[in-house]
Order: structure tokens, then C-alpha cells, then sequence
């Protein structure tokens, strides 16, 4: 399954209706309570349901994102999402805004517009505000969040996400060892197909041979890259398809093995060596 450029057209609208409603209940929470009238606003946001903490999100959003920088990103073709907007209007530790009047987000408009991009994404926009999340901690073992991780590294163009990977793996010794693991274990793959292309006459049974090893590589990969999923409603048919076809495949090299197990009269079987 996947999308289309009407789909991507499509999504973005959305977003882009997203970030201008949040902004529009910022200025209404702005009109009902100001910004000291802490009794009332909470109030207010119980009577629409709204958390009060993303409330004042919104609230301060709203109050530094002036009319000019919205309709800015309004009649541009760049796409800016809510997320970016709020990251420059955030608050720094001398209590001025990490992206101060968006100076840096009108040049990076204005930047992607020459250049010919579509979106100024809310990754992109850490890195030049310097307000990019501790890497480390995204992929420490005991509190990391994978996912954040790849979502940050997602925003990202192909060289900036080689660096962020590249000065990961030269600083993090479980990342090093994790992929020398897996480099090792891919060599191992390479050595048993080598074997299966040795210097032996080509056979008949080398192309069979050489797919069994595949299937077995695809079914121990995709166990190691889902060890604990749990599946969904949406994804029953797909694993009852599968679970049909891998059935079939097991029947089949099963026979396969218990007629081969028995070996002809009069004769020895052939011994043919494998790796796998």
C-alpha cells in the first residue's frame, strides 16, 4: 500500500487547517483570559475540554506568532507545520523566544523557496535553532524512545541524518557493537551463498538451494524486527495470508525432506553439502 502526490496535497491541507485552528483558539484563549487571568482560563479550557498546559501551548503560540509571519506562511507554497511554528516561538532559558520575530524561519522560507523545497520540516528547523533534542538520550537503553528517534532522523535530508547516524555510531558502544553484529551476521549469509556458488559444477539444485537460504533469512529477519508486536484488526487479513502461504511452504519442504530420508533401494542417498 501506498500514496499519492493527491494524497500528500491532500495531507497537508489538513495540516495546514491544523496549525491555523490552533492558532485561532490561541487568540480566542488570549480574548477570553489574557495571560494573567489564571482562574478563568483554566475554567475556559474545562468548559471546551481542553488540558490546560496544552492551552497555554497554544495561548503562547498564538501571541508570538504575529499576522505578519502567518500570512507569510499562508500565501507561500512552503509547507510549515504547528509543530515548527510552536518550536520557534518557544521559550529559552534568558526568556526570549528560541526564534525571535521567526527571523530564522523567514530565511529558511525564503531559502526553500529558491531552492525549489516544499517544507521547511520541524527537524530542520532544531538543527539551525540549536534546539535539536539530546540525541544520546533518545537512544539510551533504558530510557530511549525509538520511535522520537526516528521521527527526529525523518525530518532530516540524507546527508544530515549520515552525520546524526555516523557521530552516533562513533560515540555509542552498544550502537557499535549492535552493528558489528549485524554486519557479521551478514557476512555469514554472504559465506553460505558463496559456498552455494563454490567451485562445484552447477547444478540443479543450487537455484532451490539458494532460495531455501533466502526464506530462512526473511523469516529470521522479520521475527528479529518484530520480536514483540501485537497485531491490530487492520493487519488480521494480511497475517492470515501469511500465516496460509508459510503453511503451504512447510508442507512442501517437509515431503520434500521425508521422501528424501528414505533412500532408494539398492543404492546409498547423495550426499550434497549445504551451508546454511
Amino acid at each position: 500500500m501506498t500514496y499519492t502526490d493527491e494524497d500528500v496535497r491532500e495531507g497537508r491541507r489538513l495540516m495546514d487547517e491544523g496549525r491555523e485552528n490552533r492558532l485561532a483558539l490561541g487568540d480566542k484563549l488570549l480574548a477570553v483570559a489574557g495571560l494573567n487571568n489564571d482562574s478563568v482560563f483554566e475554567e475556559f479550557c474545562g468548559q471546551i475540554g481542553l488540558a490546560p498546559a496544552t492551552g497555554r501551548d497554544y495561548r503562547h503560540t498564538a501571541r508570538m506568532a504575529t499576522p505578519a509571519i502567518r500570512q507569510l506562511i499562508a500565501d507561500g507554497a512552503v509547507h510549515v507545520s504547528y509543530s515548527t511554528l510552536r518550536e520557534g516561538a518557544r521559550l529559552r532559558p534568558g526568556g526570549l523566544p528560541a526564534d525571535e520575530g521567526f527571523t530564522k524561519l523567514r530565511a529558511l522560507l525564503k531559502e526553500a523557496r529558491e531552492a525549489g523545497r516544499d517544507r521547511v520540516t520541524h527537524a530542520y528547523y532544531q538543527q539551525v535553532l540549536g534546539t535539536a533534542p539530546a540525541l544520546k538520550e533518545l537512544v539510551d537503553p533504558g530510557s530511549g524512545d525509538s520511535t522520537k528517534l526516528m521521527a527526529y532522523l525523518g525530518g532530516l535530508s540524507g546527508g544530515e541524518r549520515e552525520k546524526i547516524v555516523c557521530s552516533l555510531l562513533a560515540d555509542d558502544a552498544s550502537l557499535r557493537t549492535s552493528v558489528r553484529r549485524t554486519i557479521d551476521a551478514q557476512r555469514r549469509r554472504e559465506r553460505d551463498r558463496e559456498e552455494l556458488d563454490g567451485a562445484e559444477p552447477a547444478g540443479q539444485w543450487m537455484p532451490l538451494a539458494r532460495a531455501l537460504v533466502a526464506l530462512g533469512d526473511q523469516a529470521s529477519g522479520f521475527v528479529n524486527r518484530h520480536p514483540s508486536a501485537q497485531l491490530v484488526e487492520q493487519q488480521l487479513p494480511a497475517a492470515r495470508e501469511a500465516l496460509v502461504k508459510l503453511e503451504l511452504a512447510t508442507a512442501w519442504i517437509t515431503m520434500r525432506l521425508d521422501s528424501a530420508a528414505k533412500p532408494a533401494r539398492g543404492g546409498r542417498p547423495a550426499k550434497v553439502a549445504v551451508a546454511v
